[in-house]
């Protein structure tokens, strides 16, 4: 779905048009899940906040503003919802908080697959390189990378200016450079 059949489906939901909200639904539900779960394990929290999610927007609607990308508004909400709801959950139960506002990423080998040619150890260094960054570097990443967003919908998202974004992008680009160039390097020595 383009951002501008989005913004147009978020105008008429916002005039009330309840079919409007439950496509923008659909179109961004498997998007929403898969972020929400890099956020916390917790998979009925992530179901349950974006269920409510939904349900807030259309009870708000009225008061609602435009939002020219619709997918990078639901992001940056989901977030928010998610960090709030663990917070109410933990003071209320005294559990320990499944969320925390810093990303927490293991990278599996099903979703940073190098190439079809790339083996197994080429894939297990490349992810130990991608745990070596920080988290907020690892979310930069995973919403470049992964979901495709340019820097000013990361920048929205994460709650940084643009270039903030692009430095933490950049800077974890080089450490994933240098960490796979001693990683070959010690294969050559190796194989010499």
């Amino acid at each position: 779905m383009t951002d501008e059949h989005s913004a147009q489906l978020w105008d008429a939901f916002r005039r009330g048009d309840a079919e409007a909200l439950a496509t923008l639904f659909d179109a961004n539900y498997d998007a929403l899940y898969s972020y929400g779960r890099k956020l916390t394990s917790d998979e009925e929290l992530v179901k349950d906040c974006i269920q409510n999610l939904f349900q807030q927007l259309w009870r708000r609607r009225a008061s609602i503003g435009a939002a020219p990308v619709v997918k990078t508004y639901l992001f940056k909400a989901l977030r928010r919802h998610l960090g709030d709801e663990t917070k109410r959950w933990s003071r209320h139960r005294h559990l320990l908080p499944a969320y925390s506002d810093s990303f927490e990423v293991t990278y599996s080998h099903e979703e940073f697959l190098i190439s079809q040619q790339a083996d197994a150890e080429q894939q297990h260094r490349l992810l130990a390189a991608l745990n070596q960054l920080s988290k907020r570097q690892r979310e930069a990443l995973y919403l470049r990378f992964f979901d495709g967003f340019p820097y000013e919908r990361i920048a929205e998202v994460m709650s940084l200016n643009t270039q903030s974004v692009r430095n933490l992008i950049f800077r974890a680009l080089q450490v994933l450079r240098q960490v796979m160039l001693a990683s070959l390097a010690l294969l050559c020595l190796l194989g010499a």
